[in-house]
C-alpha cells in the first residue's frame, strides 16, 4: 500500500519533531522550514506544494512567544500565525488537498469555567490568540477542506533539546529552573490541561487516518490530554513534574496579580474534545515525555 505523503511546516519546533519521529514508519513526510518556504510568499509555498506533490498539509509552524507578540513581536506573531497559515490554505485549496493546521486554547477569553466547544464563539483577549483565530478564519475561509485542530498547554521534543524548546515548554522550563532553585512560584489561578505532543501526534494521525471515512474535512477538533481531576493550574502541573523527576521543590502558589505579564493569559482553557479520538490521562503523558 502507498503511504501517504504529508508536507510539514515548522520541522523544527515540538510538535514536528514528535509527530516526525512517532508517525514516520507510517507516513512518507517532508519537512520544510521558513528557509525552504518563505512564509510570506504565497508563490513560494505553490513552488513547493507542486515539487513534493503532498496528499495532506501539515502546519505545525507558529509564533508562541506570546509576550512579545504585544509589541516587539507582534509583526512576525501575525505573518506566521495568520498570513501564513492563509497562504498556506490558498495554496492547498490550488491543488485541491487537505490542510490541517494547529491553533490554541487563546482565542478563548478563558472566562467561562466550564468547556470549550469548537463551536463556541472565539474571543481572543491577546495579539497572540488574535493571529491564531484569523488564521484559523481566513483558512476555513479559503479552503473549505481545512481542518484546525486546537490544543492547550503543550509541550513535547527533546527534553535536552534547543533553546527555542528549553525556554518555551514548561516542563523543560521546571527541569532547568530546579537544578538552581529550591522554591519556585507558580501561577495557580489559570486553569487547563497539558497536551502532550506524542499524544497529540497519534491523534493528528489518527485524523489523517479517517480523514474521508468519518468525515473529517472541515472540522474543528480541540485536543489535550485527558484529565480525571476535570482541570489543574500551572502549579498542580508543576509538583507533578517535580514529584515525577524526584526533586523537592517547593511549589509556593501565586496569583496571575502577582505575576505580571505584558499578555494576560486565559484564567479558564479547558477544551472539550467531543470527537472519538481520546488522548491518554496527562500523568502518564508526562511520565513517559520524562523516561519514567
Amino acid at each position: 500500500m502507498t503511504k501517504k505523503k504529508i508536507l510539514i511546516t515548522g520541522w523544527n519546533g515540538m510538535l514536528a519533531y514528535d509527530f516526525i519521529r512517532t508517525q514516520r514508519e507510517k507516513y512518507d513526510i517532508i519537512a520544510v522550514d521558513r528557509d525552504a518556504c518563505d512564509i510570506t510568499s504565497f508563490e513560494s509555498i505553490l513552488q513547493n506544494i507542486s515539487l513534493y506533490e503532498p496528499d495532506i498539509v501539515l502546519n505545525c509552524a507558529a509564533y508562541t512567544a506570546v509576550d512579545d507578540a504585544e509589541d516587539i513581536g507582534m509583526q512576525m506573531c501575525y505573518e506566521v500565525n495568520t498570513l501564513w497559515v492563509y497562504n498556506l490554505a490558498r495554496a492547498t485549496a490550488v491543488f485541491g488537498i487537505e490542510f490541517i493546521t494547529i491553533s490554541t486554547d487563546y482565542v478563548f477569553d478563558g472566562k467561562d469555567p466550564a468547556w470549550y466547544f469548537p463551536t463556541d464563539e472565539c474571543k481572543p483577549i491577546g495579539a497572540y490568540g488574535m493571529s491564531k483565530y484569523l488564521g484559523e478564519k481566513l483558512a476555513t475561509q479559503v479552503n473549505p477542506r481545512t481542518i484546525v485542530v486546537r490544543t492547550s498547554w503543550l509541550y513535547g521534543g527533546n527534553k535536552y533539546g534547543s533553546l527555542t524548546w528549553v525556554f518555551g515548554n514548561f516542563v523543560n522550563t521546571m527541569i532547568r529552573l530546579s537544578e538552581t532553585q529550591s522554591e519556585l512560584k507558580i501561577v495557580n489561578d489559570q486553569h487547563g490541561i497539558p497536551t502532550s505532543c506524542i499524544d497529540l501526534s497519534f491523534a493528528i494521525s489518527e485524523i489523517i487516518e479517517n480523514i474521508e471515512e468519518r468525515e473529517y474535512v472541515g472540522q474543528f477538533f480541540h485536543f489535550s490530554n485527558s484529565s480525571k481531576e476535570g482541570s489543574i493550574t500551572w502549579a498542580d502541573f508543576a509538583r507533578e513534574i517535580f514529584y515525577s523527576i524526584w526533586k523537592n521543590i517547593q511549589v509556593i502558589e501565586c496569583s496571575s496579580n502577582e505575576y505580571i505579564t505584558k499578555a494576560k493569559r486565559p484564567e479558564w482553557s479547558i477544551l472539550k474534545n467531543n470527537s472519538s479520538i481520546i488522548l491518554l490521562d496527562w500523568k502518564i503523558g508526562l511520565a513517559r515525555y520524562l523516561g519514567k
